[in-house]
């Protein structure tokens, strides 16, 4: 039986409290010394109450704010591909959308979760696993914005969607990195990609979400060097929840990145079967060995992950 995935995260600053004891000579003296001296004794009261309440507002500063609603993250299962929902506060996120064939699938799942509006649709980079469904999505749905790549790829799934795009008299945006946007209470930010590379993969989008005091981090097709690079650039990456890089691939999820990323909880979408062997052992040993608890599509369908803020834990799909 494959166990439910519960991971929760303690939130710091509990407050000891020393128990005083007041006799009743003092008190006597107390009141002694506020007859004979009422406006220093004032004075002091005014400053005592005032210490008091700033060390309050510290306090309550100092806590993390734990929003009410909670954050659903789904992991669609479109086969070989990639796709991700993000829910919180009545507003719709959509991560990529698998493979060409896998539109209806993107689509009707959308419909079924009585979606209408997304206020975000994010194309991590131009290889038709990721956004050969986004024009049926586009084409169906009210959008947004619409984000990308700086370097998408000259695709031709890629020149589909940007024909749908334009088509709904929408803009592809380019997120500068480190501007951060938010969808309810949840906020998202972009880290990556840091500059242009041979290798497409590492040209995908990197997004750090965070809600409360939780954590998800969705890295497109990432390999090891991109992973490299964000993490000598100082960017943060740690995580509750990690979609791993390019579907389980041995050549993403490095021992560096896995223990500086620190994740509970791993997602690898892939296709059962699939020809290309994901996830490759090499993966699923380095993710084993640094605690994280493995959540796979080709095994179990569409994941879903559900934060209050500040814990988080697999709902039924």
């Amino acid at each position: 039986m494959r166990k439910s995935v519960v991971h929760s995260i303690a939130l710091e600053g509990n407050m000891s409290r020393k128990k005083t004891s007041v006799s009743k000579s003092d008190v006597k003296g107390m009141v002694h010394f506020a007859k004979r001296y009422p406006i220093l004794a004032a004075i002091i009261a005014i400053v005592v109450i005032g210490i008091f309440v700033f060390q309050s507002v510290q306090d309550n500063a100092n806590k993390v704010t734990i929003p009410m609603d909670g954050l659903y993250v789904h992991y669609i299962d479109v086969g070989q591909g990639d796709s991700e929902l993000i829910c919180c506060g009545g507003e719709y996120m959509l991560i990529d959308a698998g493979e060409p064939s896998a539109s209806d699938t993107v689509v009707d799942y959308l419909n079924d979760h009585g979606i209408e509006k997304l206020e975000y649709v994010v194309c991590s980079h131009g290889h038709a696993d990721h956004c050969g469904g986004l024009d049926a999505v586009v084409e169906n749905f009210e959008v947004g914005t619409v984000f990308t790549s700086p370097y998408p790829g000259d695709t031709s799934s890629y020149e589909i969607f940007s024909d749908a795009v334009s088509a709904k008299d929408l803009a592809m945006t380019v997120p500068e990195l480190g501007e951060s946007y938010t969808l309810g209470e949840a906020k998202l930010e972009f880290i990556g990609p840091l500059e242009e590379y041979d290798n497409l993969n590492d040209d995908s989008l990197v997004m750090r979400l965070e809600y409360g005091d939780t954590s998800f981090l969705f890295t497109g097709d990432m390999t090891s060097k991109a992973e490299r690079d964000l993490l000598e650039d100082g960017a943060n990456v740690k995580c509750d929840v990690l979609k791993v890089g390019h579907h389980g691939s041995s050549g993403s999820s490095s021992y560096r990145f896995l223990y500086e990323a620190e994740p509970k909880i791993a997602v690898i979408s892939c296709e059962a079967g699939n020809s290309y062997g994901h996830p490759h052992e090499e993966a699923l040993s380095r993710l084993n060995d640094c605690g994280a608890e493995v959540c796979r599509t080709d095994l179990e369908g569409s994941i879903v992950l559900f934060s209050n803020g500040m814990e988080v834990t697999k709902k039924a799909a």
